[in-house]
């Protein structure tokens, strides 16, 4: 983790943080009949904590170091290198397959780095694992809610 601090919470402590919130929320909810009104309002009251918490555990963009090169590499060449090795052994291949199974890891290889620095740098990217992980922290903690809710309901019937 170069360059950036690594996240202030991991993704269970926030959802727990944003449940328990949701959850008293709900206690004391007035509009236990109205599905909608309460995805509403849930929305409107717990949309920016959401987005605080996934703020705080979601890795921003950053500069691609010298240590994630290493790891990046390492672990790429462990993965390509394994599939070249059973694909030798299992097929047991003769010199043109052989080849073409190298070039096959080499693309592996390639790719999987490519693809771990796209990830580690793009803001783009970055600003979607944000956006995901705050729907996904509003999706659970309203599951919570309704949950609460529902009880509520069952029990005032």
């Amino acid at each position: 983790m170069t360059g950036a601090a690594a996240p202030q919470l991991k993704d269970g402590q926030a959802l727990d943080r944003l449940s328990e919130q949701a959850e008293r929320w709900a206690r004391g909810y007035k509009h236990i009949d109205d599905e909608t009104k309460l995805r509403a309002d849930f929305d409107a009251k717990f949309r920016h904590e959401a987005s605080q918490l996934a703020a705080r555990c979601t890795q921003p963009a950053r500069r691609f170091g010298v240590k994630d090169w290493i790891l990046a590499v390492l672990l790429w060449l462990i993965i390509a290198g394994g599939v070249l090795m059973a694909s030798i052994f299992l097929m047991q291949p003769d010199v043109t397959w052989f080849w073409i199974f190298v070039a096959v890891a080499v693309v592996i290889f390639v790719l999987g780095v490519v693809l771990v620095y796209r990830d580690t740098t793009s803001t783009a990217r970055a600003e979607k694992r944000l956006h995901d992980k705050t729907e996904w922290l509003l999706g659970a903690s309203l599951r919570t809610a309704e949950s609460v809710v529902r009880e509520r309901r069952a029990k005032r019937s």
